[in-house]
């Protein structure tokens, strides 16, 4: 059964049916309880399959492989999942039929990434509630043009599994990697980066701070303020250099690094996101690398 080719699909493409008649038959009391949201199969046969409307899903991906309705009717498979017992509920039953790739519920984390043919490129804590689940880690893999979600137990044994669409920041992403030998980096416009040094918006943070703003504190700023710095040093040199790898390696530093300070103070919200985005494009433009002008290079690895 080849479960990527399902997604992408309208929820009346044949193919989408067949597929749908054969996983009722696991458990068909509830496989169309929440259908009108969009979502068929249920928790006690360890299958789902989830639908967005047709804007919704063209907004969030690109490649929409049928359509069979009309438009305000239309919906397009956009995600699959698996779980084996106990991973969402207690005493869930296990999907009973192949996973995707070969894979095998108590698998390994090592023994995913090798049945998969990748490293995940995302290593998060799971988000599933503790009384729920013994899903403690999830891991992330991009392949080909989907992601497989890996949901693991304390032990890193596989609980579940999700398929979906590469997004559209991802296959930004993947496009801009491969453009890299292609970027006219300008080593004269080192001055330029060096410019937008002011642009750094922790001054106006130690400003609202000082006024009683309580969603900052001094610490944080101040490892916010030499990312920054070291972020547009990076950058700089690389441009003398007419290395774009190593600015989009800046990026990626700076990204994470802030994603690190964020996830102990929280204090990256609209305003400061828009100010970081804005920062980091600019400098990277100032460069000479190219991007087009709906491109967000942080979104790879940005989590504020």
């Amino acid at each position: 059964m080849n479960h990527s080719d399902i997604l992408g699909r309208s929820i009346a493409d044949p193919v989408v049916k067949s597929y749908l008649a054969d996983h009722e038959n696991l458990d068909p009391v509830d496989f169309h309880a929440n259908a009108e949201i969009g979502f068929f199969g249920g928790f006690d046969s360890g299958f789902g399959l989830q639908v967005e409307s047709l804007d919704a899903y063209d907004a969030e991906f690109e490649d929409i492989r049928s359509r069979h309705l009309p438009d305000d009717e239309e919906g397009i498979v956009s995600r699959l999942s698996f779980t084996g017992p106990d991973a969402i509920r207690p005493v869930q039953r296990a999907y009973r039929s192949a996973l995707p790739f070969g894979l095998t519920f108590g698998d390994s984390s090592d023994v995913v990434a090798e049945k998969l043919g990748t490293r995940p490129f995302r290593e998060d804590k799971s988000g599933t509630l503790p009384d729920y689940s013994a899903a403690r880690f999830d891991h992330s893999h991009a392949v080909g043009e989907l992601v497989v979600i890996a949901k693991y137990d304390a032990d890193l044994r596989l609980m579940a599994v999700y398929l979906a669409p590469a997004d559209r920041n991802m296959r930004n992403a993947k496009c801009r990697k491969a453009s890299l030998p292609r970027q006219k980096i300008v080593p004269g416009n080192a001055d330029k980066v060096e410019a937008l040094r002011g642009r750094i918006p922790t001054p106006r943070w130690r400003e609202a701070m000082a006024q009683g703003d309580d969603l900052f504190n001094e610490a944080d700023i101040a490892k916010a303020e030499k990312t920054l710095n070291v972020f547009i040093d990076a950058v700089k040199a690389a441009t003398i250099e007419r290395d774009a790898p190593a600015i989009r390696a800046a990026v990626k530093g700076a990204v994470l690094a802030i994603n690190e300070i964020n996830s102990r103070s929280g204090m990256i919200e609209t305003l400061e996101r828009d100010e970081l985005g804005a920062l980091i494009d600019a400098v990277v433009r100032a460069s000479g690398f190219s991007l087009r002008d709906d491109e967000d290079i942080t979104a790879e690895w940005r989590e504020w």
